[in-house]
């Protein structure tokens, strides 16, 4: 049920009490007229004995003050003023002139005046206005019991109704207004930057899940805004140690050309030396520009993944072949047999990945290297497993993340930038597969992926 739905039944709910609440104390205050159903032959006779006084003592109407002593027995009986009119409506008697009066009655007069026709010997048709002027005699005591009860009701019912009202007020108040309020003041802090300002509302109302939902995204906003910040950062770190990491192997390249100008490399094993190491700067700087270049294009969604099928257990094979050919002086290992299953990816950028994981082990210490390929659950899972210097635990989390270096002073010296697993991991999810890591200080690294078999269609 909504929240505007349940508080309309709410209201209803309330309202119906109210009115049941009315109705029940009129008939507990009525149930007297039940009672008093015999009252009704009283009226009977009050009007009965009216036009029989007036009829009786009509002859009197021309000298009022003896009429009034006539029907005055009648009026002190039933507590009443009497008015007599003629046939044309002129009036003729009228008792308050001689009555003593007890000051205005709390009842309105149209409650508490009756009126008769009477057939005369002596004036023909006359009219009789009969006012009561207290409820507390016979027949008019039935009357007041009926407007107490209505009114006595109606109070009651009022009365309910306004408590029920103060009790939904305050109801909404503390169930609606305070968490709107709650959501609002939440809603400035987040504005000023606290992110860790929490809703606190435990009720699984539509209210209740707004709140969830309000948490939930100021949880998601603050941990975008870290990783962004976290990136911002490493992307800083970066750009102020590029230049550094360019600088370096271009001092090393022009020192040893302006060594060959000079003609410091005499001999021909010197002179070797020279341009080993001018290959392997050279090399570093390539590393450099195509892993700023690769990154450049992933970022931008603009690294092409060209798609072919290829038999899993050859490309394997081969990847694993090329691998020992460019690493002689590891011990690299294809442990177990391989797979043959169909596989729809790009050849060149998955032999990248595994390239650049069995560059990452060497560069880290990896003097043994195992290669393990099998088949699990629809799909092709890869592990590169080194006994290298392994990563620590608070780095671990954050390899995949771009510009992210856990040992700076390690990572500039082997030349990297930080990107290379940031681009492995866009690359392996491109092909609707996953990624992860897992390490110990001083024991070595294992490196797993997975890609999704293909299955034809129909």
């Amino acid at each position: 049920m909504g929240a505007e739905a349940e508080a309309d039944f709410r209201f209803y709910q309330h309202y119906r009490a109210a009115i049941v609440a009315s109705i029940l104390f009129i008939a507990l205050f009525s149930s007297g007229v039940d009672q008093q159903a015999g009252n009704e032959d009283d009226l009977d006779l009050l009007l009965s004995e009216v036009k029989s006084t007036i009829d009786e003592n009509a002859g009197y109407l021309t000298e009022p003050a003896l009429f009034y002593e006539k029907v005055s027995p009648l009026l002190e009986k039933y507590d009443i003023e009497l008015k007599v009119f003629s046939a044309s409506g002129d009036p003729i008697f009228n008792s308050a002139a001689h009555q003593r009066s007890d000051g205005a009655s709390i009842w309105p007069d149209r409650l508490r005046k009756f009126n008769v026709d009477i057939l005369t010997q002596e004036h023909g048709e006359l009219s009789a206005e009969i006012k009561a002027n207290s409820f507390s005699v016979q027949p008019f005591r039935q009357f007041q019991v009926i407007i107490y009860a209505v009114l006595g009701g109606a109070v009651i019912g009022l009365s309910v109704l306004a408590a029920l009202i103060l009790l939904w007020t305050w109801y909404i108040s503390k169930t609606v207004l305070h968490p709107l309020k709650d959501i609002y003041h939440a809603t400035e802090e987040v504005i000023e930057g606290n992110l860790d300002y929490k809703i606190r509302y435990v009720k699984k109302d539509e209210i209740g899940r707004f709140i969830e939902g309000f948490n939930l995204l100021r949880s998601h906003l603050k941990k975008s805004i870290e990783q962004r910040q976290q990136y911002e950062q490493a992307r800083k770190q970066l750009i102020a140690s590029i230049s550094h990491d360019l600088r370096t192997p271009l001092a090393s390249i022009k020192g040893y050309v302006e060594g060959l100008e000079d003609g410091i490399a005499r001999n021909e094993e010197m002179q070797q030396k020279y341009y080993r190491v001018i290959k392997s700067k050279t090399d570093q700087l390539d590393r450099l520009i195509d892993d700023l270049f690769e990154f450049s294009k992933f970022e931008l969604e603009q690294l092409s993944i060209d798609k072919s099928l290829v038999n899993s257990s050859e490309f394997f094979q081969e990847a694993f072949l090329s691998a020992q050919m460019d690493y002689r002086d590891v011990d690299l290992v294809l442990a177990g047999p391989l797979p043959s299953v169909s596989l729809n990816i790009d050849s060149a950028r998955i032999k990248q990945v595994m390239s650049n994981l069995v560059d990452n082990a060497v560069k880290y210490g990896g003097t043994k290297i195992v290669m393990e390929v099998g088949e699990h659950g629809g799909f092709v899972q890869l592990s590169i497993k080194d006994n290298g210097q392994g990563i620590h635990s608070e780095d671990l989390p954050y390899i995949f993340n771009a510009f992210y270096r856990g040992e700076k002073s390690r990572s500039r010296e082997s030349g990297g930038t930080g990107l290379g697993l940031a681009i492995v991991k866009y690359i392996i999810e491109a092909h609707g597969g996953e990624i992860h890591a897992k390490s110990q200080p001083g024991i070595g690294s294992e490196f797993t992926f997975t890609l999704p078999l293909y299955l034809r269609q129909g």
